[in-house]
């Protein structure tokens, strides 16, 4: 994938291109709390204290950054914040980004760890959660099948899954997440190291394939 700048997402807009998309406004629908701006550079700012420790002493911590794209293309059909659930109807905080692609296409570890469960997981559908020490953790949702079980020991790349549209779905894709502490992040930095930027969907394309575990 190309290195491009960041830009502002137009939805229906010729001059879309590859951009990423504008964080919803957390702001309008809860006030007082963190603004998505204030998310992103907070992410981005974890992102890059650990990424100052993804050296040998890593290992040695027992601590493996996200920092790889959890499939090989990439493009969002919904991103991290708050937005209107494509399947309730509710307003409700997506915890993670969703990432249309065929039906079956591998999803590969974004680092290396433990995988802590391996299950059916109500609205995630089928589901894999990695732990990679230091209280940062991944989940992956929506899967057709999962070739991983709890308890494995997984590599940085190593493929985990297939994409697929079980749980709360309206079509195939992944549903990533990042966590940290147990609360999530946005997930973009971990997966755009530097300044890649990624294609951001909009309108029916993108309804064809969200979801999410949120009510």
């Amino acid at each position: 994938m190309g290195m491009v700048p960041a830009a502002h997402a137009v939805e229906n807009s010729a001059d879309a291109g590859v951009v990423v998309p504008d964080e919803p406004d957390d702001e309008a629908f809860n006030p007082g709390v963190t603004s998505p701006v204030d998310e992103n550079q907070d992410a981005r700012a974890v992102f890059q204290a650990w990424k100052r420790l993804d050296t040998g002493l890593t290992a040695t911590l027992g601590v493996s950054v996200p920092s790889r794209q959890p499939l090989e293309k990439m493009s969002l059909s919904s991103s991290y914040g708050m937005r209107v659930h494509p399947i309730t109807g509710r307003v409700a905080r997506h915890n993670g980004i969703d990432i249309p692609a065929p039906y079956g296409t591998p999803i590969y570890a974004t680092a290396d760890g433990t995988v802590g469960r391996a299950q059916r997981l109500g609205g995630y559908g089928n589901y894999v959660e990695i732990e990679h020490g230091n209280a940062i953790e991944t989940r992956y949702g929506h899967m057709s099948r999962f070739v991983v079980q709890s308890g494995q020991h997984v590599k940085k790349g190593d493929i985990i899954g297939y994409v697929g549209s079980t749980g709360r779905s309206t079509g195939n894709h992944l549903h990533y997440e990042v966590r940290i502490d147990g609360a999530p992040v946005n997930p973009l930095p971990f997966v755009r190291a530097d300044s890649m930027a990624i294609a951001a969907l909009s309108g029916d394309q993108a309804r064809l394939a969200m979801g999410g575990p949120e009510e």
